[in-house]
């Protein structure tokens, strides 16, 4: 099935762009969504196993964060100095990462070097080696991450809201673990994860860049093929049915606060979701045009930067935002952010509002097609969260096709200011 998207570049001047995507099915059933571009020698691919931090196992809380960072510390037959340098020699980067709802992988490299580059993936990904010496080396520098992001009065909010906010769901526990389950992880443990979550049926894989769809197959099965098949199953996220609402203070020894505060929110296949984005652009999310920035930043000179932001997952989604600020101010700029949400709520936005809204959202989409790295993470984006792949054709019909009424409406069901949870962090009284 291929899927024509014309988007306009406007930049000098105006460009049509043709995004050609298309399915493919290797001979031993590995799915994955491809562009071709060949105006480049280069090749990137956004690939994700679900599961990410949400499965860490009780009281080893961080191994999904160990996973990833050891994968390029050496596999088959090479150490991790050997490792590094043939990714250096093949022009070839690779990153990994875990969330707390996916493990993922970003991987590019040079065209003529695909071969041996998609081999040291495959050998990552299926040959980890987890030697001892690198296991510790690893191991202490998540702990001194732990430190310092404890140290860091934002990150320490942050973690603080999520620690809080999502009560007993899973996704309360810290992506890097904590300073004791981090000690608790041993090699067995780390290879259970890649043979547990690794597997067929759990991998979304988008693609763009200089190769054809027939060569891409052949390289999705050397690359994936001795992956167990796996059961979904295993991978099922529990949505997120309750949260915590109020506030939660901690004293902390600091001239600034640092605030986090969100609700539920909406899952990206909502119907009702572009429409809270566009209203949320309006109250947060719009940074210096933004009703949040306006009142207090620009008007009352409170905070640098405030901002709100709407964050789907696995589990539903939330909307999400933060401000930091002198300790004398957070009262003022609480009352004054909780007023604009009620406001929001009540009265909705402007016809003016929204059309500059959704010029900045069809606008903006055309930033995603800016590389092969930009579009491969797209695609996979929009396989994760099942989205179709005739999504590139109506995404802009689906902007456009908001009505005012519409949008107003579901701000009042969205906004809910008596549901907000602010986790604020300092020295404020």
């Amino acid at each position: 099935m291929i899927v024509y998207v014309f988007l306009f570049f406007f930049f000098n001047s105006i460009n049509l762009f043709a995004l050609d995507v298309e399915e493919i099915v290797s001979d031993k059933n590995i799915r994955a969504w491809i562009v071709e571009d060949n105006s480049i020698p280069i090749i990137s691919m956004n690939l994700t196993f679900k599961g990410g931090a949400y499965f860490d196992p009780l009281t080893k809380e961080g191994t999904s964060t160990f996973v990833a960072a050891l994968l390029d510390e050496g596999a088959g037959n090479l150490s991790s100095k050997e490792f590094k340098e043939e990714m250096n020699d093949l022009g070839m980067k690779i990153d990994f990462r875990s969330s707390k709802d996916e493990f993922s992988i970003t991987f590019q490299t040079i065209s003529k070097n695909k071969k041996k580059s998609f081999e040291l993936l495959r050998r990552a990904i299926l040959e980890p080696r987890f030697d001892s010496e690198e296991i510790e080396k690893i191991r202490n520098q998540i702990i001194s991450s732990i430190k310092i992001n404890e140290s860091n009065i934002r990150s320490f909010s942050s973690q603080q809201f999520e620690k809080n906010f999502y009560l007993d769901h899973k996704f309360s526990r810290n992506v890097e673990g904590s300073l004791k389950s981090i000690k608790n992880i041993k090699k067995p443990d780390l290879e259970e994860y890649i043979k547990f979550f690794f597997t067929k049926s759990n991998l979304i894989i988008g693609i763009s860049g200089d190769i054809s769809k027939s060569e891409m197959k052949k390289q999705l099965d050397s690359t994936f093929g001795d992956l167990p098949k796996g059961d979904p199953k295993n991978f099922i996220i529990k949505e997120i049915e309750k949260v915590k609402t109020g506030e939660l203070r901690i004293k902390k020894k600091s001239p600034q606060t640092s605030v986090f505060f969100g609700h539920i929110g909406l899952s990206r296949d909502d119907e009702k979701y572009f429409a809270a984005r566009i209203a949320n652009y309006v109250l947060g999310g719009g940074g210096f045009q933004s009703k949040l920035y306006k009142k207090i930043r620009e008007e009352n000179g409170l905070v640098y930067s405030i901002y709100s932001y709407l964050l789907p997952n696995a589990g539903g989604g939330i909307i999400l935002g933060g401000f930091q600020t002198k300790n004398e101010n957070v009262k003022t700029t609480l009352k004054l952010l909780k007023k604009e949400w009620s406001k929001i709520r009540e009265k909705g936005i402007s016809q003016e509002e929204l059309d500059n809204a959704k010029s900045y959202f069809i606008g903006s989409f055309s930033r995603s097609f800016s590389s092969t790295k930009s579009i491969a993470a797209l695609l996979n984006t929009v396989q994760t969260y099942k989205l179709g792949i005739d999504y590139f054709n109506k995404r802009s019909k689906i902007i456009k096709d908001l009505d005012l009424e519409f949008v107003n409406n579901v701000c009042k069901d969205f906004f809910k200011p008596s549901e907000l949870f602010f986790t604020i962090v300092g020295d404020s009284s």
